[in-house]
């Protein structure tokens, strides 16, 4: 049985998560299962900073993989597709040959997403843009990370967890029919690992193993975006494999889908503890 008290002093925790400084997150309950730790006394600060807060995603060269400081700028993208990153002319000249069937793709994509804008809208359907997809990725990295830890199972080491197989599969829910739907209209709501092989069958979402190698299977993680469960509404990224120390710090963690919704809780709850600041100002 779960219970619940309330404590209103102003907790001692301070920073930039989500539930520091504000009085909600000292509500104290009992966190009856999973966690690996079995039943503990925890509070809804402790639950939403779970997760590390991250700055939004400056993407690695796509050449080299030097990583840019996610706090500053990040690197240059290329002109043609926007997308890809490079941290020098020479990376970008040196990837030019693996690197233009891909960013061919994208420009043509690019091209036909305005007709299928306007048909989604004129036939009462939601639409989304990989642009939208990618910013929503990059400002929630730091749920992004934690999710890949656990569905593909990191914390088992580089050489026997699934990332050279699978793929991560987020269901992310958000828009409204007859509208472009924007990045901060969209939430998680799950995610999955699927194998490759299962992810091109015509049963499934079919999509060819060439494309998966071409995104970096084997050597990126690969991850797929798809909204309200619509197969037509999907999105394609590669990240970046965690670096010697992250691989050593992961943990398993029984409650992450948890995790990660209280984390949008107690942004919710900033967000409204904000606005109530500023009306009483």
């Amino acid at each position: 049985m779960t219970s619940y008290t309330i404590d209103l002093e102003e907790p001692s925790s301070s920073g930039n998560e989500p539930g520091a400084g504000n009085p909600w997150a000292s509500m104290q309950f009992i966190n009856s299962a999973g966690d690996g730790y079995g039943p503990h006394a925890t509070n809804m600060g402790d639950i939403a900073n779970k997760i590390p807060s991250k700055p939004p995603l400056k993407k690695s060269c796509e050449k080299c993989g030097k990583r840019p400081d996610q706090e500053g700028k990040g690197y240059s993208v290329c002109g043609s597709c926007k997308v890809s990153c490079y941290c020098s002319r020479e990376c970008q000249t040196s990837d030019w040959k693996e690197h233009k069937r891909m960013c061919a793709s994208r420009v043509e994509h690019a091209k036909i997403e305005k007709d299928l804008e306007a048909k989604a809208i004129r036939t009462n359907g939601p639409f989304v843009s990989q642009t939208a997809f990618r910013k929503w990725y990059y400002d929630n990295v730091d749920i992004v990370d934690y999710t890949i830890a656990q569905t593909l199972e990191l914390y088992k080491g580089r050489a026997h967890s699934l990332w050279q197989t699978h793929a991560v599969v987020f269901s992310l829910r958000g828009g409204k029919r007859g509208t472009s739907v924007s990045s901060d209209q969209i939430s998680f709501h799950d995610a999955e690992a699927a194998s490759f092989t299962t992810l091109s069958r015509k049963d499934r979402l079919d999509i060819s193993p060439v494309y998966f190698r071409a995104l970096g299977a084997g050597r990126r993680i690969i991850l797929i975006f798809i909204l309200n469960q619509e197969s037509d509404l999907m999105g394609f990224e590669s990240h970046d494999l965690p670096l010697d120390e992250e691989w050593a710090a992961m943990e398993k963690d029984d409650m992450w889908r948890m995790h990660i919704r209280m984390r949008g809780m107690a942004k919710i709850l900033t967000g409204m503890d904000s606005t109530a600041e500023s009306s009483t100002d």
